[in-house]
């Protein structure tokens, strides 16, 4: 019995380490100015936008692999109200990637359309 209660102490602490391990992605991505950009320079922007979307994703995923091993950690003493705090709090955390992510792909798209106003071909 104390071996038990000793190993599903030694994962529960495990899993409080790895619900930790989620990175928020950095949104240092340059948009230039489409009135002024380059088209290699609109490319780059592009291919950074997307490559920061990739980042939130993983970082989504990340997030739902850390609620779902919290919520398996409490196990069956759970209360609803505490599971759904759980999953509000991971939640709140992932909406505010996304919403970085929105304005940055926001501003993109402003620039974009400049770009293309500005060389129509």
């Amino acid at each position: 019995m104390k071996a038990l209660l000793s190993l599903t102490l030694a994962a529960a602490l495990g899993c409080s380490t790895a619900f930790a391990a989620c990175q928020a992605p950095t949104s240092s991505v340059s948009i230039p100015s489409g009135a002024k950009a380059t088209k290699d320079e609109m490319v780059a922007a592009q291919k950074a936008v997307k490559a920061y979307d990739a980042e939130v994703k993983a970082y989504a995923e990340c997030l739902r692999t850390d609620q779902d091993a919290e919520i398996a950690a409490a196990g069956d003493k759970l209360a609803d109200d505490q599971r759904n705090k759980i999953v509000a709090r991971y939640a709140e955390l992932q909406n505010k990637e996304v919403d970085k992510l929105q304005k940055v792909a926001d501003q993109f798209n402003a620039e974009l359309k400049a770009w293309r106003a500005k060389n129509p071909s």
